[in-house]
């Protein structure tokens, strides 16, 4: 298999290269310009640009996986905001063009170009069961193929692994609107399940591109940027789309995403490699540095598919890993679902009733982000100074991203909703000190297992996405059971204080001695 591989990737960049001289020969401006743009990224660290590659890579997962939870209200349910306008001076200006609605007011067509807007959208009547269905249908291909993909990234590399997995969800979230329109609920079912089976390998890939191409001195920084791309996925996801569905039709927002993620296929592979010692643009102190910062824990080859599967199941600071990468999922999931609807009900105030209001509804996913890479620049220094060691940095990282949650379910039920700018201040702080989380818990498949990073991040991430099979169902049982939030604030503390970022016994690095030996 890895002979067929490399066949077919030689008669690719053959194909490319001729097509390249022809290019140079009938478009020399062209040419000239693509030239230079090489030499500009050739003079960039190469590490920097696979990280932010994989950076853009986990943004178009989220805002792929998150179509659907933005465009379900107005596949299942006709919007009713064009309904309810008496005049101009009822609807605010972010909903629609203020120069063309009152030339068609002049004209006398307001209303007609309303009715044309309703009879062009097609909605359906599904039930609530078959709602939640939809969603859920991603989590279960998702959960699936993490485990599998990891071991396709360790035998071929992570980038193909990464790169085909995106631009099939890509192709698959462009064709979900003819699904729906065709195939009904069950079609949209099995195209999501289609769509979390192909995003899965993103990121087991990612974690062995980065156990190869960022040191350890840059492990928080640069991995904190990568891992955390998701709430950049979901803020943009959500702005994006309530901007798109302003003007257009819902279709529109899955066509725009998987051009998007089609586009970062293209530049993705054109530029970013497996390893340091396969990319054409590295310079050579670029490749000498990580050659001896990396090269402390010897790689397996990559036809070495033998995973130790006992050792790690055994070890206790995997299951710390496991169980505190599920309650962030879980609480992920539960502010996504909860924060926004009890800012809405408090204090009624639609979240599409204003563009300030989409964007004071997004400034917690960005802020969640900017605090995770100044957590990670931070764990960084203090690691490097040696003023904590590697597993004290990510305890303590991980401890924040633990309380801050957990203080919010807590005093919520206790702060008056008279104020609004209190209960917006209290949410966004809370989800803001989620961020840590990433130099905390979602590195530590890097510092324990360098060797099978790829499938530590598989496991963990694979069980912890659980969470989105189970708790829209268990949503319900669980509101009446008041303690279950205690439960799984211990659970998370007591996780934070197992984790380890020492390298674990199952990873079986080489030893100097056999290293001399061969």
């Amino acid at each position: 298999m890895a002979a067929i591989i490399a066949d077919v990737q030689a008669i690719l960049l053959t194909w490319a290269a001729q097509q390249t001289a022809v290019i140079g020969t009938q478009f020399p401006g062209i040419y000239a310009m693509h030239k230079h743009l090489l030499e500009k990224i050739g003079s960039v660290p190469q590490r920097f640009v696979l990280c932010a590659f994989g950076f853009l890579a986990i943004v178009n997962a989220y805002t792929m996986r998150h179509c659907l939870d933005i465009a379900l209200a107005h596949i299942v349910t006709p919007k009713q905001k064009y309904g309810r306008m008496r005049n101009l001076n009822s609807v605010t200006l972010s909903s629609f063009n203020l120069y063309e609605r009152m030339q068609q007011q002049r004209n006398g067509t307001l209303t007609d170009a309303i009715g044309k807007r309703r009879t062009q959208s097609i909605h359906y009547d599904w039930s609530d069961q078959l709602q939640t269905c939809n969603l859920v249908a991603f989590y279960v291909g998702y959960v699936l193929s993490h485990v599998p993909s990891a071991q396709l990234s360790m035998r071929f590399g992570g980038k193909w692994v990464l790169a085909v997995g995106l631009a099939t969800t890509a192709v698959l979230t462009i064709l979900t609107p003819t699904a729906v329109k065709c195939g009904g609920p069950l079609a949209l079912i099995l195209i999501r399940m289609l769509i979390g089976l192909s995003e899965g390998p993103t990121y087991p890939a990612l974690s062995e591109l980065l156990s190869k191409w960022v040191p350890a001195k840059e492990r928080a920084t640069l991995a904190s940027l990568v891992l955390s791309g998701s709430q950049i996925g979901i803020s943009m996801g959500n702005f994006i789309s309530g901007l798109l569905l302003h003007r257009y039709d819902w279709t529109l927002i899955f066509y725009y995403f998987g051009i998007c993620a089609l586009l970062w296929f293209v530049a993705f592979t054109s530029l970013c490699y497996n390893a340091p010692e396969e990319s054409p643009f590295i310079q050579e102190t670029e490749k000498q540095y990580l050659q001896k910062e990396i090269g402390t824990v010897r790689r397996r080859q990559q036809s070495v598919t033998k995973i130790p599967w006992k050792g790690i199941f055994q070890n206790l600071p995997m299951w710390a890993m496991i169980s505190a990468t599920v309650q962030y999922d879980w609480t992920q999931l539960q502010h996504a679902a909860e924060v926004p609807q009890f800012i809405k009900d408090a204090k009624q105030l639609p979240l599409t009733e204003s563009f300030i209001s989409g964007l004071q509804n997004q400034l917690p996913y960005v802020m969640n982000w900017l605090l995770s890479v100044i957590s990670g620049v931070l764990a960084d220094l203090l690691v490097n100074y040696e003023i904590f060691s590697v597993t004290v940095m990510r305890k303590i990282m991980a401890f924040a991203a633990a309380v801050a949650p957990n203080l919010y379910n807590s005093l919520l039920p206790c702060l008056s909703c008279s104020e609004k700018a209190d209960l917006f201040a209290f949410s966004n702080c809370a989800i803001n000190v989620l961020g840590s989380y990433y130099a905390g818990i979602k590195l530590t498949p890097l510092d324990m297992s360098p060797n099978f990073a790829a499938t530590l991040m598989g496991i963990a991430n694979g069980i912890g996405s659980l969470t989105g099979v189970v708790a829209p169902f268990l949503k319900d049982s669980l509101s009446r059971w008041p303690q279950f939030k205690v439960f799984r604030a211990l659970i998370w503390l007591v996780s934070t204080l197992l984790i380890s970022g020492d390298v674990q016994p199952f990873d079986q690095p080489h030893s100097t001695e056999s290293n001399k030996n061969e």
